[in-house]
C-alpha cells in the first residue's frame, strides 16, 4: 500500500469580491507561490479497508451519484400525501475539497512533504486512542515525514497545522476527516441515525492582515496583531459562490453536489430514523456533518426546517437522562434552528427535509416549484465580505424539491430566483429582488393579525447613552426597543402586515418555518418597499409526538442587510402558546409552556434578551456596504451592553428602551406556579448566563424546558410516546447556560428558598473568548 502524498504549499486564492489573498494549504502536488493555480485544497481521497487509496469525491465508491446532489425517492409515500419515500442505502454522497474519507479498518498513511521555508506539521485532532491527537511532529523545510494511524471510530474529525495556534489553520492549513463503516455506510455509526445521504460543512475565517504578514516571510504574532477576519467561508466559498449563483455552471453544479442540500419532502420521525414502510425505502432525513476550522464562534441557522442534533465532538447525545454540562451545554438529542460551533468544534445533526410546518395548506398543495431556504451563520458579521457586500459571507441554501411528477395547471407559490446568476458579489448584493406591494397568496381569515411599521428614532439607554434605533411599532406599542411582542396560539392563522415607509425591509420569523414567500428573505423571495401581509399558521401538536407542535419562544427581525438592520434594533419577541385544552384545564393565573409541558405563572412571565451596541454601526446608512464599499461590518466592537426585556404583562408604554435590572420569581414549593423566563440572544456574540445565590455562589435554579421554539424531549422508544425531561423525572436543572447569537432558551426559575438571587449575563467575544462585560438582574424570590 502506497501512502497518500500531501504537500504543504503556499499561493494566492481569489476571495468572493475578487481580491487575491495569500494562503497556505495541504495540496495533492507541489506548487510554488507564483503558481496561477496553486494546490492548496486537497481533492477528496478514500482510504479503503482493502488498502488502496482511491481518489473520489463520492462515497460509497460504487453507489450511484444523485444528479446535482439531489437523491430521487423510491416513490410517493402512500401514507402521507405529497410526500415521498427516500431510497434506503442507495445514493452516494459528494464531499468538498479538503476532505479525507477513511473506512473503518483502514490505515491512514500519508507522506507529508513541506515545500515551504518554515517548519509545519499535520495533526489529526481527537483521532488517536482515547481521543488523543495524532501528529506528524514538525517537518522541516524541504523534508518529508510519514504519518500513519488506524482509522478512528466512525465520525467527523478536523485535521490542521496547529503551529502558532491558530495562525497556520487560519492561513488555510486545515481539512476534514470523515470515517465511515463500509458495512454500515448510511449510518453515522453503529446504532446511530440512518440517513438518505450526508453532507460535510467546514466553516473557516480568512484574516487578510495575517495573510499579508505571512506572505512577506514574517511570523504572525496573534497577540500583537489581533485577528479581525475579513472573509467567512463554507467549504471554501462565500456569498453568491457558496450559493451556486455564478455564471460558471460547472462550478455551480459542484456546489450543488457537495455543499447545498436538496431532497424531496418526506415524513421523518426523530424517534426512529430507520422506519421502513416498504422494501428499499426508509423514512429518514439527511445527515449534516459540521466542523469549525475557523477562529470565531459560528451559529448555523437553518430556515425552513429545524435540525435534530445527535452528536458533538465525537460524543453521542443520549435520548434520555440528559444533563447540562459544566460549561452550560445541553447534552441531549434536541431540536435546534441555530447550531453553535465554537472553534475546532464538530457536530452532527439530521435535516428532516420535511414540509415546513408553518406553511398554509393551500400554499403547500399548490406548490409546483422547488422551495429554497437559506442556511447562514447568525453571528452576523460573518455574513459580510470585505466589510460589506451582504449577503457575502458564510452561507448556503437547501432545497425542498417539488414532486418528481408535476401536477399540471397549478399556480406557482414563489418567484423562482434560483436560476438567476450573477457576475460578481457586488452584482448579487446590490440586486436583491424588490417588490412594491405583493399580494398574499391564498389569504385566509386570520385569528391573529398585526401591523408592524418601520420607525427610526434616537432613544436613551439605561447607561445614559443615546443611539439612533430602527425598529417596528404598532398602534399601541409606542416607539420601543425591542419591537412589540407578537403572540398567538398553535393552529392560529396569523397575518402580519409590514410597512417599511422608506427604503426596503422584510420580516423574517426566526425559527418559524412557512413557505419561502412568507419567510422574509430577499434572495429566496423579495424585499418589500410598499407593504406586504405575511401569512402562516403555527403547527398543531400531537400527544407524545416530538415532531409536531410549535409552542415556544422565537423572534422576528428584518432580513435586509441583516448585520446592520438587526443591530439597529429591527427585532422583537414572538411567542407561540399552546391552545387551551378543555380536557386539561389549568389553574387560574397559569398557562402551559407547551401542550404537554409544565405550568408557569402568567403574572411573572419574563422576556430577557442580551444585546450590545457598537456606536459606529449606528451612524451608517441603510444600504451600507451593499455596493462594495468597506463599511466595516466585519468588525463589531461593542461599547454598550444591556439586558433588554422585563416582565411581559407589565411592559411599559411609550417611546423607550425596554430593559431590565430586577425581577420577581416565585419560590419553589410556594402556592404559585414557577416563573418562566424566555431568553433570546439578540447579541452577535456568545453569552454565558449564570445563576447565583445571595453569596455569589452558583445555584441550580434554572430548569431548561425549551430551546429554539421546541420543547426538550426524551425519546427512548422508537415507537412509544416522547415525554418532557421533567415528566420523565429527568429535569434539566442548571446554574449556567451557554448561548450563541440568535439562540432561544426557555427556563423555569426554581429558587430553593425565599431571598435574593442574581442572573448574571457574561458577554463573550466571539474570537478571544474573553468576557467583554457582565450585566446582572437582581431576582427577588418570594
Amino acid at each position: 500500500m502506497s501512502p497518500l502524498n500531501i504537500y504543504i504549499n503556499e499561493g494566492y486564492l481569489p476571495m468572493v469580491d475578487g481580491s487575491l489573498v495569500y494562503h497556505r494549504g495541504f495540496g495533492d502536488r507541489a506548487t510554488r507561490i507564483d503558481d496561477a493555480n496553486p494546490a492548496l485544497k486537497l481533492s477528496p481521497q478514500v482510504f479503503t479497508a482493502a488498502g488502496p487509496v482511491v481518489p473520489s469525491r463520492t462515497y460509497p465508491l460504487n453507489s450511484p451519484v444523485p444528479p446535482s446532489g439531489r437523491p430521487a425517492p423510491s416513490g410517493p409515500d402512500p401514507a402521507y400525501q405529497r410526500n415521498f419515500l427516500p431510497r434506503r442505502a442507495y445514493w452516494a454522497s459528494s464531499f468538498p475539497e479538503r476532505t479525507l474519507i477513511a473506512e473503518t479498518g483502514s490505515t491512514i498513511s500519508i507522506l507529508l512533504q513541506n515545500t515551504l521555508s518554515q517548519p509545519h506539521q499535520l495533526r489529526f485532532h481527537g483521532a488517536g486512542p482515547a481521543g488523543a491527537d495524532v501528529t506528524s511532529g514538525l517537518v522541516e523545510p524541504g523534508q518529508t515525514r510519514l504519518v500513519e494511524l488506524p482509522a478512528p471510530a466512525p465520525g467527523t474529525y478536523l485535521f490542521s497545522d496547529p503551529g502558532n495556534e491558530p495562525v497556520e489553520r487560519t492561513l488555510g492549513l486545515y481539512g476534514g476527516l470523515v470515517v465511515i463503516d463500509p458495512a454500515d455506510a448510511w449510518r453515522l455509526n453503529t446504532g446511530g441515525p440512518e440517513f438518505e445521504r450526508q453532507w460535510l460543512w467546514m466553516c473557516h475565517d480568512v484574516e487578510s492582515t495575517w495573510a499579508r504578514i505571512a506572505s512577506q516571510g514574517q511570523t504572525v504574532n496573534p497577540l500583537t496583531t489581533p485577528a479581525v477576519p475579513r472573509y467567512f467561508t463554507l467549504n471554501g466559498y462565500s456569498g453568491f459562490q457558496a450559493l451556486a449563483l455564478t455564471t460558471d455552471e460547472e462550478f455551480n453544479k459542484r456546489r450543488e453536489e457537495d455543499t447545498l442540500p436538496s431532497g424531496y419532502p418526506r415524513e421523518t420521525d426523530v424517534r426512529n430514523f430507520s422506519a421502513s414502510p416498504a422494501s428499499g425505502a426508509v423514512r429518514t432525513g439527511q445527515l449534516m456533518r459540521t466542523l469549525n476550522a475557523g477562529i470565531v464562534t459560528h451559529q448555523l441557522h437553518f430556515h425552513g426546517n429545524h435540525v435534530w442534533t445527535v452528536r458533538a465532538n465525537g460524543n453521542d447525545f443520549p435520548r434520555s437522562n440528559g444533563r447540562v454540562s459544566p460549561a452550560g451545554d445541553v447534552v441531549l438529542q434536541q431540536w435546534e434552528d441555530t447550531v453553535q460551533l465554537q472553534p475546532r468544534e464538530r457536530k452532527e445533526a439530521m435535516l428532516p427535509v420535511r414540509r415546513p410546518p408553518e406553511s398554509i395548506d393551500a400554499v403547500w398543495n399548490a406548490r409546483d416549484e422547488d422551495w429554497k431556504y437559506p442556511m447562514h451563520c447568525h453571528a452576523e458579521p460573518s455574513q459580510t465580505a470585505a466589510g460589506g457586500l451582504y449577503p457575502g459571507g458564510l452561507m448556503a441554501d437547501w432545497v425542498l424539491a417539488v414532486g418528481p411528477v408535476r401536477e399540471p395547471g397549478l399556480p406557482g407559490t414563489v418567484e423562482d430566483d434560483a436560476h438567476h446568476t450573477f457576475r460578481s458579489q457586488v452584482d448579487f448584493a446590490s440586486n436583491q429582488p424588490h417588490e412594491g406591494s405583493p399580494e398574499t397568496e391564498f389569504p385566509l381569515r386570520p385569528n391573529v393579525s398585526v401591523e408592524l411599521d418601520f420607525f427610526g428614532k434616537d432613544l436613551r439607554f439605561p447607561d445614559g447613552s443615546e443611539h439612533e434605533v430602527w425598529s417596528f411599532e404598532n398602534d399601541t406599542s409606542g416607539r420601543q426597543l425591542p419591537g412589540p411582542i407578537v403572540r398567538m396560539a398553535e393552529g392560529d392563522i396569523f397575518q402580519a402586515t409590514v410597512k417599511p415607509k422608506k427604503n426596503v425591509h422584510t420580516i423574517h420569523w426566526h425559527g418559524i418555518e412557512p413557505d419561502p414567500r412568507n419567510d422574509g428573505v430577499g434572495h429566496t423571495s423579495f424585499e418589500v418597499n410598499g407593504d406586504y401581509t405575511y401569512q402562516w399558521r403555527p403547527e398543531h401538536p400531537e400527544a407524545g409526538n416530538p415532531n409536531r407542535g410549535s409552542a415556544g419562544t422565537y423572534f422576528y427581525h428584518c432580513h435586509v442587510n441583516t448585520p446592520l438592520h438587526v443591530q439597529m434594533g429591527m427585532f422583537g419577541a414572538l411567542v407561540v402558546d399552546p391552545r387551551t385544552d378543555p380536557a386539561r384545564p389549568t389553574p387560574a393565573g397559569s398557562r402551559r409552556h407547551s401542550s404537554e409541558g409544565p405550568l408557569y405563572d402568567i403574572a411573572t412571565e419574563t422576556f430577557l434578551a442580551p444585546y450590545s451596541i457598537d456606536p459606529r454601526w449606528h451612524e451608517l446608512n441603510h444600504a451600507a456596504g451593499l455596493s462594495g464599499d468597506d463599511a466595516g461590518l466585519n468588525r463589531f466592537e461593542a461599547k454598550h451592553f444591556f439586558i433588554l426585556g422585563g416582565t411581559i404583562p407589565a411592559r411599559p408604554k411609550g417611546d423607550r428602551v425596554w430593559a431590565m435590572s430586577a425581577m420577581k420569581a416565585n419560590v419553589t414549593g410556594g402556592s404559585k406556579q414557577p416563573t418562566l423566563v424566555r431568553m433570546v440572544n439578540v447579541d452577535y456574540f456568545p453569552t454565558r448566563t449564570r445563576f447565583l445565590d445571595a453569596a455569589g455562589r452558583p445555584v441550580q435554579m434554572a430548569e431548561l424546558i425549551g430551546h429554539d421554539g421546541r420543547p426538550f424531549w426524551t425519546t427512548p422508544s422508537p415507537t412509544g410516546p416522547a415525554v418532557h425531561p421533567s415528566t420523565a423525572g429527568q429535569p434539566l436543572l442548571t446554574s449556567i447556560i451557554r448561548s450563541g447569537a440568535a439562540e432561544k432558551f426557555d427556563f423555569l426559575l426554581r429558587p430553593p428558598a425565599p431571598g435574593q438571587y442574581t442572573i448574571a449575563v457574561d458577554f463573550i467575544h466571539w474570537l478571544t473568548g474573553r468576557v467583554q462585560a457582565t450585566r446582572t438582574v437582581a431576582v427577588t424570590a418570594a
